[in-house]
């Protein structure tokens, strides 16, 4: 509201509206972990320069905060100060630094957390849990976000790139995942569960999609996401729409079920009321919600922070699009933190999930160029 009630007394040159960037955590309700202190529980900022792309063309926009006492002169100064430093970016080393040492808790232990998992959902206790792995490295030098992302651009696919900034930490990835995206009040979203490897041949990936649609455990997983989405969605939208039956999701190392999912969103609802209703998803907490929150909190074992929550942007007119933060990694000087998750369902294995997050852990290695010298695991 208070973005909204700003933006009405704003003044706009050009066909683009002024638009926040940001995200927030996972769970808010968890202590927070001291490598995302620099991250709130949510933040929202208002870019300097933003520069956007769409079929009309490129845009680039100057957004600035006047207050009554601004000085008009001082403010284009600091614009334009600000735009020379864009254009003139300092030097900054390209190459990765060495690791010196990775932490993350032993695949056996990890897998007693999804024996664990599984006991509950014998229980009847849960339908679905998500668990996440967390890997840290600690690096004898920064690492150069922006050559990450360019990695991350040359292997992207279906996958949406974000990166977000907080002093010397940033937050990015290349997520599979769309939250919920709002154009003109026509909100489009999918519903992404059910996961398995890319094959070596196009023989090899294609007969390894087809199992993976004809799976029962993993199309179980998946409607679960769906009816969720479009449960939580009721009385905020009309013209509900979903596809019949999943399709697949070719990323650089794994395939995905994908469902697309479409909606017109109420007069006197909003983005953000959307984002609050399906946030978190089956496919990154769990079902019932509430109960495979309350395991995560006692089980996993560390703060998500903003992994597997929503990020993105919001303008002046409601529009925005939100990503699931997933396959992403939490950037500090000299240490970097790697997360990767997947959902537990009746006939889970313990080793092919924790395989699963190894397939899922290895598109951000690859961009980040990690090579242990030794390992803790």
């Amino acid at each position: 509201r208070q973005w909204f009630a700003l933006c009405a007394d704003a003044v706009i040159d050009g066909p683009k509206a002024p638009l926040l960037l940001g995200g927030m955590r996972f769970d808010e309700q968890r202590p927070c972990a001291p490598h995302w202190a620099a991250f709130a529980d949510a933040s929202f900022q208002l870019a300097h320069w933003l520069l956007s792309e769409d079929a009309n063309g490129r845009w680039l926009r100057c957004q600035r905060v006047v207050e009554p006492d601004s000085d008009p002169a001082t403010l284009a100064r600091e614009s334009l100060a600000a735009y020379e430093q864009l254009l003139n970016p300092p030097a900054s080393a390209t190459a990765a630094p060495d690791v010196i040492e990775r932490n993350a808790l032993p695949s056996h232990q990890w897998q007693a957390k999804v024996d664990t998992a599984l006991q509950a959902i014998r229980r009847c206790d849960l339908n679905k849990v998500v668990l996440a792995r967390h890997i840290e490295y600690q690096l004898d030098a920064a690492l150069n976000s922006g050559a990450v992302m360019q990695r991350l651009h040359a292997r992207r696919n279906a996958s949406h790139l974000f990166a977000l900034h907080r002093g010397e930490h940033c937050f990015m990835g290349a997520t599979p995942e769309r939250l919920l995206s709002c154009q003109e009040g026509r909100l489009t979203t999918h519903a992404l569960a059910g996961s398995a490897r890319r094959g070596i041949t196009a023989d090899e990936d294609h007969a390894i999609g087809e199992r993976l649609l004809a799976d029962p455990k993993e199309q179980y997983e998946h409607q679960l996401v769906v009816q969720t989405i479009t449960q939580a969605l009721n009385g905020k939208v009309s013209d509900l729409q979903a596809a019949s039956c999943p399709g697949l999701l070719k990323l650089a190392t794994v395939q995905h079920l994908s469902t697309p999912i479409a909606a017109q969103l109420n007069p006197d609802k909003r983005l953000l009321d959307g984002i609050q209703a399906l946030h978190p998803t089956p496919a990154v907490g769990g079902l019932p919600r509430a109960t495979a929150m309350s395991f995560i909190r006692r089980h996993e074992g560390f703060d998500r922070g903003w992994y597997a929550a929503p990020v993105g942007w919001l303008d002046s007119k409601g529009n925005g699009d939100f990503l699931v933060a997933l396959r992403s990694a939490l950037i500090t000087p000299q240490h970097c933190h790697l997360f990767a998750g997947c959902g537990i369902v009746h006939g889970s294995w313990p080793a092919d999930e924790y395989e699963e997050t190894q397939i899922k852990l290895a598109s951000m290695e690859h961009a980040l160029l990690l090579f242990p010298r030794r390992s803790k695991t």
